[in-house]
């Protein structure tokens, strides 16, 4: 059959209404906790506390969310552990070192080589020996000519981010502490190193990539730019230094570079208590060119294989990747078969991002019935999730995935809306009465 356009919009905006009818019913049927609906930075599922937290503070994430956030969810939902904290999607190890600073036991896993390390390298302990060690290379990186230089990545982009004497700078430190014979300490200084990367770079992480700094003015003389990386690094390593110091106890987390969504790896997963993560937003974020320098700089990509693996494994949140179909009867009815096929219908950007829409669901929902056979009864869980918007649409990540929990045999706790989000002005304009949906919320759901 073929539809002229008045037709053809005719049945789109009868599957929006649609769509939006079934919000409404969701919203009637699940406690909305509007806490704050305020676009701002200083929301509890926001990154800016942990700048000013003991080991938080070491590597600036800014897709985590506040240490204190973690620790009042494990006080309101597991407040007598009876078995692990679990986060499938760790990232730099928030849930799993708050709970460590508890004293719970707790493990995290993520498909990011970077995060793995970043999450391992803060939960950290050292013995008196390995603390001794760490100053004393803090003392000879302050005096060393730091002559010697590790070669550039093997990535053109990367080393387009870089001014050449910062460039020489970056390669310079890495070599420096790349021949510590210590790992543990190898790994602080690594950290430090990583952490040091954007403030030197002439580009910053900007939305879903990466954009040239408008008011780089950092001096480019090589001998001042060397000085300026030292500078840095020596005070982020002595942060690091006196917060391990400063730690009186803490429970190491375990942390495991792998997919949540691998059957293998939950086999292999002691009973949940409780559960605690933010997957990434289904808005088309490509963490493997989000943090490119990261990756390359770090070793964590030695050439485009590596990049493409990562793609791979990650759960299905953008359209960079081409995946095979998997999960096919886990994901959301509504998604197949309203959003989909409106967004199919709409000039986007790409045409891969109704694929990924339902792909996205799809993953959860298995990840979903996967953590139903390890959590405990009366265990809960809670996703910090974002909204995405396309083509005038609001797709309630919240929602859907509270009613995914539903038909995966969970109870619906609340959805609990912690801050605003603001699109596009494209889509600002688009949505008109729907700005309801832009939004960051935490969906709590409970094991029966």
């Amino acid at each position: 059959m073929i539809l002229n356009i008045s037709t053809a919009t005719k049945l789109s905006n009868q599957r929006l209404g649609k769509l939006y009818l079934h919000y409404a019913a969701l919203e009637r049927c699940f406690r909305v906790d509007e806490k704050s609906t305020k676009t701002t930075y200083r929301s509890p599922v926001n990154f800016i506390e942990s700048l000013h937290c003991p080991r938080h503070r070491w590597f600036p994430y800014k897709e985590g969310f506040s240490p204190s956030f973690v620790k009042v969810f494990l006080q309101d939902f597991d407040p007598e552990p009876s078995g692990i904290v679990f986060d499938p999607f760790s990232g730099s190890g928030t849930t799993s070192i708050v709970a460590g600073e508890m004293g719970r036991r707790s493990i995290g896993m993520d498909v990011s080589p970077l995060t793995t390390f970043i999450a391992t390298a803060k939960a950290m302990t050292l013995t008196a020996r390995e603390q001794g060690l760490l100053d004393q290379h803090i003392k000879i990186l302050r005096t060393s000519r730091l002559m010697a230089e590790c070669p550039a990545p093997d990535n053109e982009t990367v080393k387009s981010y870089y001014h050449p004497a910062y460039l020489n700078a970056v390669l310079k430190i890495k070599k420096h502490f790349s021949d510590i014979e210590n790992y543990k300490v190898r790994s602080l200084f690594k950290l430090a190193f990583l952490a040091c990367l954007e403030p030197f770079s002439t580009h910053r992480k900007a939305g879903n990539g990466v954009k040239r700094k408008s008011n780089f003015t950092l001096s480019t003389d090589k001998k001042a730019a060397l000085e300026n990386c030292r500078t840095f690094m020596l005070e982020r390593l002595e942060v690091i230094s006196n917060d391990i110091k400063d730690t009186t106890s803490f429970t190491a987390p375990e942390f495991r570079e792998a997919s949540s969504l691998d059957t293998a790896q939950h086999a292999q997963l002691e009973p949940i208590s409780s559960l605690l993560t933010s997957p990434p937003y289904a808005n088309c974020f490509d963490y493997s060119k989000i943090y490119m320098s990261e990756l390359w700089l770090g070793d964590f990509f030695k050439g485009k294989e590596d990049q493409k693996k990562f793609r791979e494994k990650s759960i299905r949140s953008h359209v960079h990747a081409h995946w095979n179909d998997r999960h096919l009867t886990f994901g959301s009815l509504m998604v197949e078969n309203i959003i989909r096929e409106h967004i199919e219908q709409q000039q986007l950007w790409s045409p891969r991002i109704g694929t990924m829409l339902s792909g996205y669901f799809q993953d959860l929902g298995m990840l979903l019935a996967k953590i139903k056979l390890r959590i405990i009864p009366g265990g809960t869980l809670g996703f910090v999730v974002g909204n995405s918007f396309y083509g005038g649409l609001a797709v309630a990540t919240d929602l859907l995935l509270a009613e995914l929990a539903l038909q995966h045999g969970y109870e619906v706790i609340s959805i609990q809306v912690y801050r605003g989000v603001i699109p596009s002005s494209q889509q600002y304009k688009l949505l008109g009465k729907n700005r309801k949906y832009m939004r960051e919320s935490l969906v709590l759901i409970r094991s029966i």
